[in-house]
């Protein structure tokens, strides 16, 4: 009985040991200490810095004036069950902060709270904006898009058994929305190995 006890206390202070492990702030730009060869923070934010900054010095895209862009939800065809949406929440975040207004998104997502919102205007449920002149602003429709904006992760994985290798491929493309021309397409890429056993969530 004695020896079942000192099982249960070795495992006790084990998990309290484990619970007090102090917490570490890293560098969302660098790899982490746990390894994995799937995307991590680094590979979200090169991804996304690389892609805005290729956008914006696309010419064609700007010939008719401020673009206004549709995001689509990325294709995940990894074998990394992640949050892929975070490359292009990221991308977005920095073109409308660093694009100075050249680029516009229509937000598609919450398309319906508009068309309500729109309802409740026009019932006079609510009140209406008005204008620089003072007057009710109703004409404004919504907005139609001039390119979709797509992305699909690929990846091509081999194990061995003891080590995984991984290589991933983050593709962008604008679509015109009018023709369905291809007018823009750019990539990112990385190559990992690694151990196995990291588990992404």
């Amino acid at each position: 009985m004695g020896h079942v006890w000192a099982k249960l206390l070795l495992v006790g202070l084990t998990m309290l040991s484990a619970c007090g492990a102090p917490m570490q702030r890293v560098d969302p730009d660098q790899d982490d200490a746990l390894g994995g060869t799937g995307v991590d923070s680094a590979d979200v934010r090169a991804t996304a810095d690389k892609i805005a900054r290729s956008i914006v010095a696309m010419p064609t895209i700007f010939a008719r004036g401020t673009p206004y862009v549709v995001v689509q939800d990325p294709q995940n065809q990894t074998r990394f069950p992640i949050n892929d949406s975070m490359i292009v929440d990221r991308l977005v975040t920095l073109l409308v902060q660093n694009s100075a207004g050249r680029v516009q998104f229509v937000d598609r997502a919450n398309w319906e709270l508009v068309q309500k919102e729109r309802q409740l205007k026009r019932s006079g449920a609510v009140s209406v904006p008005t204008d620089g002149s003072g007057q009710p602003n109703l004409a404004a429709a919504p907005l139609g898009t001039d390119y979709f904006l797509t992305s699909t992760l690929k990846s091509l994985s081999k194990d061995n058994g003891e080590l995984n290798s991984d290589y991933i491929v983050v593709t962008f493309k604008l679509t015109d929305a009018e023709t369905g021309a291809l007018v823009w397409q750019d990539d990112h890429e990385w190559k990992k190995v690694g151990e196995k056993g990291v588990i992404y969530r």
